[in-house]
């Protein structure tokens, strides 16, 4: 049997149940939305373990891109700014062999799946995590050669606080390599939730850190070609 058409099932039925169906499958799925971009930016439980996995693949390619951007020498210290689940941490470890990886995260699950994925390097005291926020880095002044800040930029105070501590912990001489993925691309991919402060096109990247306590710093920004046409911003910042 043949159900009638959609005008005709709503015909002497009140209109306002029919909108507050629509409203409430709105509600719902834009609740899902801001409980996927959470996870992203403050991953937590169960939820944030698969967030982590995700994160893994998404930023495998920006994290190649940002890191030899850096050019880490063997003796470098460095320090990464939302390290995750702890993938970029293992590459440099490689990389600078005689220095120390620093990792600063705020999300005690991806600090348990980074501990977990650098174990040995840890044991060995050459990985170091702790659990911070990126306004108020636990790092002496000029301790660094390297920062990494890989699609953490959305969640920096629009007062440019984090990159103003980025600075200070740099040594005269350090880079700074960000990446954040192009606004376009973050609306396609759903990624802007509440915790999300700004997103960013090249422009408007050039102008934040312009603005920044890099402003008399050497900037360059590239952009970068992912797969499925998505595209993204790196930046590298060398302290004068």
């Amino acid at each position: 049997m043949m159900r009638p058409p959609f005008k005709a099932r709503l015909a002497g039925k009140p209109i306002w149940r029919h909108r507050l169906r629509l409203s409430s499958k709105h509600s719902m799925a834009q609740g899902l939305h801001n409980f996927i971009a959470q996870q992203f930016s403050m991953p937590e439980g169960m939820c944030g373990r698969v967030a982590g996995a995700v994160m893994g693949l998404i930023n495998h390619l920006p994290n190649r891109r940002a890191i030899e951007l850096l050019d880490i020498a063997e003796q470098d210290d460095v320090l990464e700014v939302g390290f995750g689940p702890g993938w970029a941490l293992k590459t440099m470890a490689r990389l600078a062999r005689s220095g120390t990886i620093t990792g600063v995260d705020r999300s005690p699950t991806m600090f348990r799946q980074a501990q977990a994925r650098n174990r040995a390097a840890i044991q060995d005291g050459r990985v170091k995590l702790i659990q911070g926020t990126f306004e108020r880095l636990p790092l002496e002044s000029a301790s660094v050669d390297k920062v990494l800040a890989v699609n953490v930029i959305y969640f920096f105070s629009p007062t440019g606080t984090a990159l103003a501590e980025a600075r200070r912990v740099l040594r005269p001489g350090g880079t700074l390599s960000i990446y954040a993925t192009d606004c376009s691309s973050m609306r396609r991919l759903q990624f802007i939730g509440p915790e999300t402060r700004q997103t960013f096109d090249r422009k408007g990247l050039e102008d934040f850190l312009s603005k920044s306590a890099f402003a008399s710093d050497q900037i360059d920004i590239q952009l970068v070609w992912l797969p499925f046409g998505f595209r993204g911003l790196v930046a590298r910042l060398s302290k004068r």
